[in-house]
């Protein structure tokens, strides 16, 4: 790069890109929504691709106001925020010219075309329907998770009954043993008498 160039002058040469950019980019909008053609996708990408350009102009823009003096740079701020604005709207003009040829190109091949029109509304039907099992089988799923957590939760509680009843039943085999133990020592006592 030479160095004789000032951030002021490369400001301003990709100001002038950026221009010349839109200038095409409005050039091609022009011819497309004159030209109702099928080679408007040529148009379209063209246009895509100027605008990919000149939004990295804006961003080149935009670093080159960064770096100068506080003075220049709120300046240059106010251009490259006015520029992001205006290509901001293009690309929102942009965005619907590109729907308006999709949908008139949609509608054209929808109407001539019966039997798609058939195909969909079977499709439409096929897709009800199967909307329709799903949910059904939604709804099995659901009840039958709900009565898998209630099973679980009978099986739990049975669980600490049975672990309740065999602690219960060791309390009764050692009370049974102390009550043969003492019954032993009241004969063994009453042989003696």
């Amino acid at each position: 790069m030479n160095s004789s160039i000032t951030l002021s002058e490369m400001f301003r040469s990709y100001e002038q890109d950026y221009k010349a950019h839109m200038e095409s980019v409005m050039h091609y909008l022009l011819k497309i929504s004159n030209d109702r053609k099928d080679d408007n996708n040529k148009s379209f990408s063209k246009v895509c691709d100027r605008l990919q350009q000149a939004e990295q102009c804006i961003k080149q823009m935009e670093l080159e106001a960064s770096t100068l003096s506080v003075s220049y740079k709120k300046e240059l701020m106010e251009t490259v925020k006015q520029y992001k604005r205006d290509m901001a709207k293009v690309e929102k003009d942009f965005k619907q010219l590109q729907l308006g040829q999709q949908e008139e190109s949609s509608r054209e091949k929808l109407f001539n075309d019966r039997q798609i029109n058939q195909t969909i509304l079977k499709q439409d039907d096929r897709l009800i329907r199967q909307t329709l099992e799903l949910e059904a089988a939604k709804r099995t799923a659901y009840l039958t998770e709900q009565q898998v957590n209630q099973i679980s939760i009978n099986l739990h509680s049975q669980s600490i009954n049975l672990s309740n009843s065999i602690r219960k039943t060791q309390y009764i085999r050692e009370d049974l043993g102390e009550s043969n133990r003492l019954m032993k020592i009241m004969k063994n006592k009453s042989w003696f008498f």
